[in-house]
């Protein structure tokens, strides 16, 4: 077993919905040089990994997590090493039948002013989760991952740090620690028994500007509302 710096909520260029900029390989280039070692890219709607992908990143020293952010009853769920059936749950229900399995299913931005946060269902449906994302955006004033925190202790979930990245360039000043063993599987089970540890500093407002306006594009429901080109897992 060792300790892994783990970044487990990235977006890239195959995420259906948001147009983002990046490649999936450019994104791990830009890990691999932050000194990140273990890795999710995690579109909304679409797994973005296949044997190629997964090979490129081992080349780069990281470790490729699949991994999808669903939209489950309207808000954002994230899965690590999904099964088909978790990517295609659309409720809550469909979520709980499908189990567990080989997966790992996160609360990210749970308590975030925007729709697609969990909120109250997170509560709600507590069981359902392994750990509970605290996210990269908070500055001097301002962190909704405050409740999050609070919850995750009220209810013995891990909490981990993620970069949630849509723009370059990529600056992980919040991540986790990971230790694990090195495989899919061994990542999944350090979440699981809670083994994970969030480094994280607050960011200065200049640097969270860009984010602020995907917030408020977040608020006023671009997002899902019509997908940008249709994407499918990679070979």
């Amino acid at each position: 077993m060792a300790r892994f710096k783990a970044d487990l909520h990235v977006h890239t260029a195959d995420d259906p919905y948001d147009p983002v900029g990046y490649s999936a390989e450019t994104m791990i280039d830009c890990a691999a040089e932050a000194g990140v070692e273990v890795l999710a890219i995690a579109c909304h709607g679409a797994v973005a990994y296949g044997p190629r992908l997964a090979e490129y990143a081992r080349r780069r020293g990281v470790l490729l997590i699949p991994a999808i952010e669903a939209l489950v009853e309207g808000k954002h769920v994230l899965i690590l090493n999904p099964d088909p059936e978790h990517a295609r749950a659309k409720t809550f229900a469909s979520l709980r039948r499908a189990g567990r399995r080989e997966a790992a299913i996160i609360a990210p931005h749970p308590f975030f002013p925007v729709p697609v946060s969990l909120g109250a269902k997170l509560i709600e449906h507590v069981d359902l989760f392994d750990g509970i994302e605290y996210c990269f955006f908070h500055f001097a004033g301002v962190n909704f991952n405050r409740k999050a925190a609070a919850v995750a202790h009220r209810y013995g979930l891990p909490l981990l740090g993620t970069t949630d990245t849509h723009r370059l360039p990529y600056s992980p000043s919040t991540f986790s620690w990971v230790d694990a063993e090195p495989s899919i599987g061994g990542i999944i089970d350090a979440i699981r028994s809670g083994r994970v540890d969030v480094e994280t500093r607050p960011r200065t407002f200049a640097e969270v500007s860009g984010t602020i306006v995907e917030i408020a594009k977040y608020v006023a429901g671009r997002p899902w509302s019509r997908q940008r080109r249709r994407t499918s897992s990679r070979d």
